[in-house]
């Protein structure tokens, strides 16, 4: 009797899985956006442009609002002093770019693998609704994914777009990714993220 009750108690703890609480989903998905940004978010590996850009316009007393209004001619002056620096900037190799990514492609099937866990059981996260204090856009998970997740991660939003957990943005940004990140002549989206 004591082994059936034993029994009984295992298999009743093994079905009733945890449900998260919105705090705990919302540093779940936080930390899988901090990974799927690990490698990719390394400064040797952008262009640091913008950023020196921005420092040049800040150091002649210049908002970004009258760097705007001067003359085109001035601005170009400004891209290329900041486009100098930035050439300037020691790169790091092509072998070691290669390896970087490898790294960061080892995270983007450990991110897509949860995620698809998390859409599965909670359907696709809306960060708002969660009230996420921390930044996370699960978009970008599957908008990273590895191509073996392709066919799945299209059953699995085609799902949640029917079901209404999914906006139009996100939706059509991961479309893009499974898709081979072909430019869709009727929809013409702009994709600004890596």
């Amino acid at each position: 009797m004591k082994k059936i009750l034993l029994l009984l108690i295992v298999l009743i703890s093994c079905k009733a899985e945890k449900k998260m609480t919105d705090s705990e989903l919302c540093n779940v998905l936080s930390n899988l956006h901090l990974q799927d940004q690990y490698y990719r978010g390394l400064e040797e590996l952008e262009d640091p442009f913008f950023v020196v850009l921005d420092s040049l316009i800040g150091a002649n007393n210049l908002s970004r609002s009258e760097y705007a209004k001067l003359p085109k001619e001035e601005q170009i002056a400004f891209g290329k002093i900041a486009r100098k620096i930035t050439d300037s900037k020691p790169k790091i190799s092509e072998r070691e770019q290669d390896s970087l990514m490898r790294l960061q492609k080892e995270l983007d099937y450990k991110a897509t693998e949860k995620l698809l866990e998390i859409v599965k059981k909670y359907g696709f996260p809306d960060t708002e609704k969660l009230e996420c204090e921390n930044y996370a856009a699960p978009f970008l998970i599957f908008g990273h994914s590895p191509k073996k997740y392709w066919k799945e991660i299209d059953k699995i939003i085609e799902k949640e777009k029917l079901a209404g957990r999914i906006v139009e943005g996100d939706y059509k940004y991961i479309k893009w990714h499974i898709g081979g990140r072909k430019q869709n002549e009727t929809d013409q989206i702009q994709i600004q993220v890596n």
